[in-house]
């Protein structure tokens, strides 16, 4: 699951958007990025996740309507094949992927009218419905959502005052944005309690349930 997030750095009219990827089973942060919302940003971000998979042809991606993660999924995710060539001569053409079965890419494209979200429109951009479908009933899910990424975006702004917008609060270095970004990542990841994570005790102990 990977979303982005609006920031500042350096000037206050100098974008720097976060990128992060997530395990919506366990809200465990994969991987993230920093920088201006450009492909290389992108390119970081899903192949620094691919490093850190232990099976990278096994993922069912859920992202927003940001068009890189669409164009870049099958060369992050998918498996390389060289098409044969048309007769006997000249240069062999350009390397092509194939999405694997056991993959799959659905974007959540949310409509904005002004600043509201007025309607949100599902795509199924890689793989097939039946994959999304097993990995959705896998998630207890009935519908493709980014909700895990979201709940940690309005947790970091909590706890990141440079992804505040409109305020004095943004980071003048482009390291310190960097580095307040990974020390809220690894609390996120190790010291706070996920309330999403409970799970029902066989049997009651006290208060405990």
């Amino acid at each position: 699951m990977s979303g982005t997030v609006y920031g500042v750095v350096g000037r206050k009219d100098q974008p720097c958007w976060e990128a992060t990827v997530i395990d919506p089973r366990s809200k465990f942060i994969v991987q993230n990025g920093l920088g201006a919302r450009t492909t290389d940003l992108a390119l970081r971000l899903l192949f620094g996740a691919r490093s850190r998979l232990h099976d990278p042809h096994g993922v069912v991606l859920f992202t927003d309507g940001w068009r890189p993660y669409e164009s870049l999924f099958p060369q992050v995710f998918g498996r390389p094949y060289q098409p044969k060539r048309q007769g006997s001569r000249g240069r062999l053409p350009r390397l092509r992927y194939r999405i694997p079965r056991t993959s799959g890419h659905v974007r959540i494209i949310k409509i904005y009218q002004g600043k509201r979200v007025t309607d949100i429109r599902i795509e199924r951009a890689a793989g097939s419905l039946r994959r999304i479908d097993q990995e959705l009933e896998a998630l207890g899910y009935t519908t493709p959502n980014t909700s895990a990424v979201e709940r940690h975006n309005a947790t970091a702004r909590r706890m990141n005052p440079h992804q505040v917008r409109s305020s004095l609060a943004f980071a003048r270095l482009p390291h310190v944005r960097e580095t307040v970004s990974d020390l809220v990542d690894g609390v996120y990841n190790f010291c706070r309690v996920h309330r999403s994570l409970r799970v029902k005790l066989d049997e009651p102990v006290g208060r405990c349930q």
